[in-house]
């Protein structure tokens, strides 16, 4: 397992506390800094090294979305992984646009975390299933009610897989994040081509940016 030093910051100590002792449950990891707030954060990371930050968006004094903004600007080499409880499309965006690596909520913040971390030391993106979940819904209502009909007839792991494809995920990194196999992903688009009217692989993903899914 590649080797990683990890600042958590978060204002809530017992928190932190978790999160450190399921991050050393791996000797490669080791958590290096703790902080309550954004502006402890930057300040410890320009005297602590570090691969990874673990940040929470709700804090005082300056927040986590503040926090990795300054973070992507002044110190872009390392990798943040946001945590909310604020499980809406807006923060995840937002996350994302500011070079987030990962976002979850702080209810997957178990075994999940070390999961998170894992793929984004290999250089994915790492989204939760929760958010993924939560992703997919939000943008499936988006449709207009022209539309209702067809997407009823879904079920729920293809609305997860056409939002997946929506946002540009190939066959194979969608079989990687569900665990599931490339030709299962294979069958899914075929189904949803299918149930949406679409012809081939291409509609699908254009049915899915007219309908504002991306």
């Amino acid at each position: 397992m590649k080797e990683c030093k990890i600042i958590l910051a978060d204002d809530h100590s017992l928190l932190r506390e978790g999160l450190k002792a399921v991050i050393e449950k791996y000797p490669e990891w080791k958590v290096v800094g703790e902080a309550s707030n954004g502006v402890d954060l930057l300040a410890m990371l320009k005297k602590i090294s570090c691969d990874l930050v673990v940040l929470d968006i709700a804090m005082p004094d300056m927040d986590g979305l503040a926090a990795l903004k300054e973070i992507s600007k002044h110190f872009p080499h390392i990798k943040v992984l946001m945590l909310s409880m604020l499980n809406d499309f807006s923060h995840f965006e937002k996350a994302r646009s500011l070079g987030a690596a990962g976002y979850m909520s702080k209810e997957d913040a178990g075994e999940e975390l070390c999961r998170a971390i894992q793929k984004i030391l290999s250089g994915k993106m790492y989204i939760a299933p929760s958010v993924n979940n939560l992703l997919a819904e939000r943008q499936l209502h988006n449709m207009d009610s022209v539309n209702l009909q067809s997407i009823e007839v879904l079920t729920k792991r293809e609305k997860q897989i056409l939002a997946m494809i929506a946002r540009g995920m190939t066959n194979k990194e969608v079989a990687l994040d569900l665990e599931i196999s490339i030709h299962t992903v294979e069958n899914h688009r075929a189904n949803l081509s299918e149930k949406l009217g679409s012809k081939n692989v291409a509609s699908l993903v254009q049915f899915a940016i007219q309908k504002g899914l991306i």
